[in-house]
């Protein structure tokens, strides 16, 4: 609830709480039980290469790797800055994405993965220039 950025009471948080939440992660893992190599690995930025399919494929990768607390290290790239709370989500999994927070030991250990991958996939490309301007902070 805490990662959500969800309200909570310390009473409310409770082994039935716990138990539903292990439940649907546990379901939903089972139901996305894929083989590992559906996702391709991924390609360095290149001059020739295309933005909007990179885009797609990065997000793509990180939708499949879980980072720090267990969340999908695509919600550090996600578009929303303020998480859409008051929508019901199918999946723990879009919940986590969109809402985990922005702040915080997790996040800034996840941050600086996603930030290791895309540092790495941009070295001697033209978006070098970009993301090493970010690499002091």
């Amino acid at each position: 609830m805490y990662i959500l950025g969800l309200p909570y009471r310390i009473e409310d948080v409770n082994e039935a709480l716990a138990n539903i939440w292990n439940e649907a992660l546990k379901s939903e893992n089972e139901s996305r039980n894929l083989p590992s190599d559906i996702v391709k690995s991924l390609n360095p930025f290149k001059k020739e290469t295309k933005w909007c399919s990179w885009k797609e494929n990065v997000i793509t990768y990180l939708n499949s790797k879980r980072g720090q607390g267990g969340i999908p290290l695509s919600y550090v790239i996600h578009e929303n800055d303020v998480p859409k709370i008051q929508l019901t989500y199918l999946m723990v999994h879009e919940q986590l994405i969109s809402c985990a927070i922005l702040t915080g030991t997790e996040f800034n250990t996840n941050n600086g993965m996603v930030f290791d991958l895309l540092q790495s996939l941009t070295l001697n490309g033209p978006a070098w220039t970009w993301i090493n301007a970010f690499q002091i902070t």
